[in-house]
């Protein structure tokens, strides 16, 4: 039988929100039966440490990666991918990479070929959704794709707080993350005209001076919180996937982005219970609708009218619907379900 194995790795913070869905991806394979050959997971935050011990763990795993081993890595790995992807074709192994960032298609980086090239070596690929998978076709790829459709979400509560039930008057609406710039969209939902919600935000990036209404504002900011607490600390209805500066789409780098990759904010917000509302050319705007956990609009002045239609049934179908997809978030059982299908070569 093949040995399937992954080498788990260094990372900055066990409780920083960059790391936390490549954190959750390696217990879920070693959850999978799939078995860690390198150093144990670590959480160094020096960075000269931590990238010794990555390359002193890194290479102790392909010293004991055995032949013909089936062998996941995860993408980006900073400095030791191309060396992980030459270790294994020495070894003559099969790879399957677990795409979580694609620097060609994030905006701020140019067209890479050389990018594109590097993950054509991998025998086969877990992508984010059917937008990315197309975009990798497009660009001739060879290697079998495979979708995760949703990033699973690992959680253990540190803590608990009483949150209240919706009020169809002030109906919630979470915004958690980086707020971007003082130029934010955020800033703009005060020239809307006046509804029965609120705009309830947690993170880092508040600007109190750019709010354009210092009485009555639709903005209620609750703070910033550490990557393991603020799950706990959200007290919501919805959850908002939107990014850039305009209120009409979702412009600039980021607006591009969410055209082809999975938000991990969109998982933070159902392992919180809440529906999602989400710019309607999003890749995941199939998934929310598809699985009836949410709506979408193509602009936020939409905002107002939704809200205001609104009714307790809606709300409970997507509640409901809610729980099932965080039942199978916080099991593992996106990845597991991609990792079955690259495992038995049934791609798309």
């Amino acid at each position: 039988m093949t040995e399937k194995v992954f080498i788990a790795r260094n990372y900055r913070s066990k409780f920083d929100a960059a790391g936390k869905a490549k954190m959750d991806c390696e217990t879920i394979l070693e959850n999978n039966g799939w078995r860690n050959i390198g150093f144990r997971q670590t959480w160094i935050a020096n960075s000269l440490l931590g990238t010794i011990i990555s390359a002193l763990g890194v290479t102790w795993g392909l010293l004991r990666l055995k032949r013909h081993a089936y062998l996941c890595l995860q993408y980006p790995f900073n400095k030791f991918y191309r060396y992980c992807l030459w270790g294994a074709k020495i070894k003559k192994c099969t790879v399957v990479t677990l795409v979580h960032d694609v620097k060609s298609l994030k905006g701020k980086y140019k067209f890479s070929q050389d990018e594109v090239d590097l993950l054509g070596q991998s025998e086969q690929l877990i992508v984010h959704n059917a937008s990315m998978a197309k975009w990798f076709k497009q660009q001739f790829i060879s290697s079998q794709l495979f979708q995760i459709e949703a990033f699973d979400y690992l959680h253990t509560p540190k803590l608990t707080i009483d949150k209240a039930p919706i009020n169809f008057d002030k109906v919630r609406i979470v915004f958690a993350g980086n707020m971007g710039s003082k130029r934010s969209f955020l800033y703009d939902l005060d020239t809307l005209p006046e509804s029965n919600y609120a705009m309830t935000l947690y993170g880092v990036g508040f600007y109190p001076n750019s709010v354009k209404k210092q009485t009555g504002s639709v903005l209620d900011y609750k703070g910033a919180f550490p990557a393991d607490e603020i799950i706990d600390r959200i007290d919501g209805d919805f959850g908002l996937v939107w990014y850039g500066e305009s209120i009409d789409s979702c412009d600039g780098l980021t607006g591009q982005y969410l055209q082809y990759n999975n938000p991990h904010k969109l998982s933070l917000y159902v392992l919180c219970g809440m529906p999602i509302i989400i710019w309607d050319k999003a890749a995941m705007a199939d998934f929310v609708v598809k699985n009836g956990i949410g709506f979408t609009v193509s602009s936020l002045r939409e905002l107002p009218e939704k809200m205001q239609s609104l009714t307790i049934e809606d709300m409970q179908r997507f509640k409901d619907n809610v729980a099932k997809i965080k039942c199978k978030m916080e099991a593992g059982k996106f990845l597991e379900q991609s990792l079955n299908l690259a495992v038995h070569g049934k791609s798309d």
